[in-house]
């Protein structure tokens, strides 16, 4: 095809392309208008954006009218569209200059911008004063606008040498991009050039778009604008290749009136071009992501940080781990959290916060995530405000699965210490039903003694005071095994001096056990039952004898046995039964034994078959503890 036929082509690309970038830009200014951030230098971009929307939709509808009509376009609307395009460098000088804050320079600066200014204004007169005479575009209008931005150049690149950054040069590459393209405009004699030439002469106003995002919207322009305008290029691009390269050739060997394969063909291309479109959009993404903006690889940040909030175990944990990854994710120096209270109803960003995000959780407290400033100028992007959001709604319900489960703890601890402090009730209790009835035989024995021997039931109540004072001092749920058999020694003292030589003693409990931990009062109510019901009513009396050893238990542990035999009387089975229902002692031990150790502990009755009773208590204790009294018997 003809570079000639190729300009209507161009054109129409070349101003759609212009019309959708500027188009981006005004929604994207009109936004950010909308928000508190808007300031007053925020007008040039919508201008800039006005101007080229203005020049786009214009230029489009008279080449449209033009190249595809075969007839003039209205003059007003060419001046109109070269008038808005005359005034696109001023706007591009004012957006390099007004940054100048320095005293020495800033007069220099403002006269500039006047001056740019003025020439555009005076180009768009002239543009609009050339429909009386029919030149339109005027060339004189041209010519100015080329050699006074020409002219402005050099000045412009001396007063800005010093500022740091790259912008400078973005901005002097969009004029002198543009004086290329006045000055081709102001040597065109309505004649077709080549498409190149078009390109350059009419399109060179898209860069002027870049230098104003470049200055102001650095990251919304790579983020919201650079990877749209990129997409819609290499779409543009796409599009051409596949007409020229397999469309033109197809029309130009058929009819595309009647050929069905031509119609067809323009079909497979429009659907291919149309299917194409994800996967460029993402390739542009991928693009800008990586290569300009350097940003972190979010997908795998979201799978990092799903890990680490569901290992963490505390609220802390979770908003810490956040913290820590999102800083240098975002590049903020600070990413920190706060506690929010109930009756705060409204989400406000403290000063030097650029965002703050919420987690909401389903009670209170719940937090918010405050994203300190951003290096470099940077505004938080779509894909940071999506991941944002994503991380604070898993951060939200894991916190929420995390009380959920510490409330469950907290209620089993709280039944726990329930049954713990009902149990030591019962046992205070048991306790206290004990000793009165400990006192009260200790008392018949010597009111007993008072009337036989006064001496001896003198020395018996000192013993007994002495008893009283060591069983009253101890109100502990446990006791060693040495401590009990005190007591049990104490007792048959007190009743040996009542019993004299009708009670015989022997007490067999070995020096390695005395150390282990028992429940209290539990061998001197089965030795006080042994006396009572097997020596008192025999009138020979008999031996009361007290032996503790070790037998192997379940799972690993021993058993500590102890076991008190009395001769004497010998009761039936159905006497032993009705004893254990009605005796306070036997049913005070059994059920304290249950409460510590269970099913495990047990306590028998059983008649010896040569006369007497033999009674025998099984408490479980654990390896660990038998070694350990082991370990200091053989210390001590």
């Amino acid at each position: 095809m003809p570079s000639q036929s190729l300009a209507p082509l161009v054109h129409l690309l070349g101003f759609l392309s212009g019309a959708a970038l500027y188009a981006m830009l005004f929604g994207l200014v009109a936004r950010r208008r909308g928000s508190q951030e808007a300031e007053v230098h925020d007008k040039l971009p919508l201008v800039t954006s006005i101007l080229g929307l203005t020049w786009n939709l214009s230029g489009l509808a008279a080449y449209g009218i033009r190249d595809l009509a075969a007839r003039e376009p209205p003059a007003a609307l060419v001046a109109l569209a070269y008038a808005a395009l005359g005034f696109l460098p001023a706007v591009a000088v004012h957006s390099v200059l007004r940054a100048d804050d320095r005293k020495r320079t800033a007069g220099m600066a403002g006269a500039f911008i006047f001056c740019a200014y003025a020439i555009s204004a005076i180009a768009g007169v002239l543009m609009f004063a050339g429909l009386g005479s029919g030149q339109v575009p005027s060339r004189l209008a041209l010519q100015t606008l080329t050699w006074s931005y020409a002219a402005l150049i050099a000045p412009i690149l001396l007063l800005t040498r010093r500022r740091p950054g790259s912008g400078r040069a973005w901005s002097i590459l969009a004029l002198a991009l543009f004086a290329v393209s006045a000055l081709h405009l102001s040597n065109h004699q309505g004649g077709q050039e080549s498409w190149f030439v078009e390109v350059v002469g009419h399109h060179a106003s898209i860069p002027l778009i870049f230098t104003i995002l470049y200055q102001d919207f650095r990251f919304a322009l790579a983020d919201l604008f650079l990877k749209r305008a990129l997409t819609l290029i290499v779409l543009m691009a796409v599009a051409a290749g596949l007409y020229f390269g397999v469309a033109v050739p197809t029309l130009a060997r058929h009819d595309f009136r009647s050929d069905v394969v031509a119609v067809g063909t323009m079909l497979v291309l429009w659907a291919g071009t149309a299917i194409l479109y994800p996967a460029l959009r993402q390739g542009a993404a991928w693009a800008v992501d990586r290569l300009v903006l350097r940003r972190a690889d979010y997908r795998k940040l979201r799978i990092e940080l799903a890990d680490r909030i569901e290992s963490a175990g505390t609220a802390e944990g979770i908003l810490g781990t956040l913290s820590d990854m999102l800083a240098p994710a975002l590049s903020s120096p600070e990413v920190t959290w706060e506690e929010v209270a109930a009756s705060r109803s409204e989400v406000q960003a403290p000063g030097r916060i650029s965002a703050v995000i919420p987690i909401v959780t389903a009670e209170y407290p719940r937090y918010e995530l405050l994203i300190g400033p951003l290096r470099g100028g940077r505004r938080l992007l779509s894909d940071d405000v999506h991941l944002l959001n994503d991380v604070a709604i898993a951060a939200a319900r894991r916190i929420d699965v995390i009380r959920l489960g510490s409330e469950r703890v907290e209620r089993a601890a709280r039944e726990e210490e329930m049954k713990r402090l009902a149990a030591e009730a019962e046992l205070r209790a048991l306790r206290a039903q004990m000793n009165p009835h400990f006192l009260f035989n200790a008392l018949n024995t010597i009111g007993f003694l008072i009337r036989a021997s006064p001496v001896r039931a003198h020395a018996t109540l000192m013993k007994l005071t002495a008893l009283l004072r060591s069983v009253l001092r101890s109100s502990g749920s446990w006791t060693t095994l040495g401590e009990e058999m005190d007591l049990v020694r104490a007792y048959l003292e007190i009743e040996q001096a009542r019993f004299e030589e009708r009670l015989q003693v022997v007490v067999d409990v070995p020096e390695e056990l005395q150390l282990l931990r028992i429940p209290p009062l539990v061998v001197q109510p089965l030795v006080e039952n042994a006396i009572k019901h097997g020596i008192a009513g025999n009138r020979r009396g008999g031996k009361v004898s007290v032996s503790a050893h070790l037998d192997p238990g379940d799972g690993g542990g021993e058993n500590l046995v102890l076991i008190v035999r009395n001769t004497g009387s010998t009761p039936s089975a159905v006497e032993i039964a009705r004893g254990r229902m009605g005796g306070v002692g036997l049913q005070n031990i059994e059920r304290r034994l249950r409460h510590h150790h269970g099913e495990s502990a047990r306590l028998t009755l059983s008649s010896l078959g040569a006369g007497g009773t033999i009674a025998e208590v099984v408490i479980p204790l654990a390896a660990e503890a038998v070694a350990e009294a082991h370990v200091v018997a053989r210390g001590a």
